[in-house]
């Protein structure tokens, strides 16, 4: 399967020394952002799980069809499983935002796997769409260094631009996305002395995440998301999973909140999984 001679890991983890059940984190968490990461949901989880974080595939195939380029990831992760036949069992699979759509369809590989269902927890969950894209690209703007108010009014004004030529096109949106963060940034920074191949790693990294978020678009959800349990946070739209539960935090907040930790630690950790 691809992904299992390509350099670096396809899973990170985040608990040093662990050693109780695999857990199986999807998320494209950067450095910087506001919303809490599954590092720091890991940092509060009790007792010995084993928590795992998805790492994104060092590129993104040109050659193939659309169904190809969009399972690339799923088949990344799933290639570098980090269990096997004498190793520890997955206990469960997390999934945040757009990652839940992959998080479903890792469950239903480990299942096939294992012989038992992981428990399937999603945080949030989304499949993207034009409207994730633009609710990003503000917050990146937001959040850029080096732009004057003035600017980054202007770059709002270019989002507008964009989501009325676009429309609910998704590819030309992120294309279009991507073209405004480059220039965005390539201009901040050099005002600021930093050379432009830093705007490019940024630019890299933004397109990685829109890939990413074309990705979960393309795969959808699939019918294991019946199974899942999902913890919203306020203002959340639900209706997707087998089961709700709501939370009054801030999706910056969710995957720190202790009310959050607490249900979701329980929801893991009560039953084995049948050798």
């Amino acid at each position: 399967m691809p992904g299992s001679g390509d350099a670096g890991p396809a899973w990170a983890p985040l608990v040093p020394d662990a050693d109780g059940d695999v857990v199986l984190a999807v998320d494209f968490a950067t450095t910087g952002r506001r919303e809490a990461t599954f590092a720091e949901l890991a940092g509060l989880l009790p007792g010995s799980l084993d928590l795992r974080q998805a790492v994104p595939p060092p590129g993104v195939p040109t050659a193939g069809g659309e169904d190809d380029r969009a399972r690339h990831h799923l088949h990344w992760w799933a290639g570098q499983v980090p269990y096997g036949p004498a190793a520890r069992p997955v206990r469960a699979v997390l999934g945040y935002c757009a990652g839940s759509v992959f998080a479903s369809r890792l469950a239903d590989i480990v299942e096939r796997r294992q012989g038992a269902r992981p428990v399937l927890l999603l945080f949030d969950p989304e499949v993207p769409g034009v409207a994730s894209l633009d609710r990003d690209i503000r917050l990146a703007v937001a959040g850029m260094d080096g732009v004057s108010d003035e600017e980054r009014a202007e770059l709002r004004h270019g989002i507008d631009r964009i989501r009325d030529v676009t429309g609910d096109d998704f590819d030309k949106a992120a294309e279009a996305y991507v073209a405004l963060y480059r220039e965005a940034y390539a201009t901040a920074l050099a005002r600021m002395g930093v050379g432009g191949h830093f705007a490019e790693q940024l630019t890299r990294l933004f397109r990685s995440y829109t890939g990413y978020l074309a990705a979960a678009r393309h795969l959808g959800p699939g019918p294991g998301w019946a199974s899942a349990t999902s913890l919203l946070s306020t203002g959340r739209t639900g209706g997707r999973t087998g089961r709700e539960i709501r939370f009054p935090v801030s999706q910056e907040d969710l995957l720190r909140d202790p009310g959050v930790i607490r249900t979701a630690y329980e929801l893991i950790s009560p039953k084995e999984i049948p050798g």
